[in-house]
């Protein structure tokens, strides 16, 4: 008799830690959003009950190209309000982008949110979001936003993305 094994390993193509700096993160448009680095980690804070949508975002500019087994993995908490994570990416092969969006309800643990890329669609925009990098074709934009108005209070550890390599042997 005969067995197969699957085995998965992954494999970091990108990660951002914040162990030095918030740099990476920025206010999208005019929206009000504090973004404060602190011991390693951000926080993102808004009230976009009173002043209006809130939204930070970072893109990953490395020539990268990624594919349908790669996993978007962000250690992240809140204060209880669902937080929409928007992403951008290119895909292999590809000259659209493709996008996927996950509404995410975490608390104050920390947890590992998980996005599969194979789960994005093409995305045929025209202006954004390489409006907001004039000249550049970047391999990822990341958005992290709320989802419903009231208080908005996100902190992110770490923002990696991973490529499952899959690894079959008999046995």
């Amino acid at each position: 008799m005969t067995s197969i094994l699957l085995l998965l390993a992954a494999s970091v193509l990108w990660q951002e830690e914040f162990n030095e700096d918030a740099s990476a993160l920025r206010q999208l448009y005019d929206y009000r959003i504090e973004i404060i680095h602190q011991n390693g980690t951000v926080r993102l804070t808004a009230n976009p009950q009173f002043e209006g949508f809130a939204s930070a975002w970072l893109y990953v500019s490395d020539d990268i190209s990624f594919s349908d087994d790669d996993v978007l993995r962000i250690n992240i908490r809140d204060n209880g309000n669902a937080v929409r994570l928007r992403y951008f990416f290119r895909k292999e092969r590809c000259s659209e982008y493709y996008a996927g969006e996950n509404i995410v309800f975490i608390g104050e643990e920390w947890q590992n949110v998980e996005i599969p890329f194979g789960h994005a669609q093409p995305f045929y925009g025209m202006e954004f979001p390489a409006a907001l990098t004039p000249g550049e074709k970047p391999a990822l934009y990341l958005f992290i936003e709320n989802a419903v108005s009231g208080n908005f209070d996100v902190e992110l550890d770490r923002v990696s993305i991973e490529r499952r390599d899959k690894h079959v042997g008999e046995q």
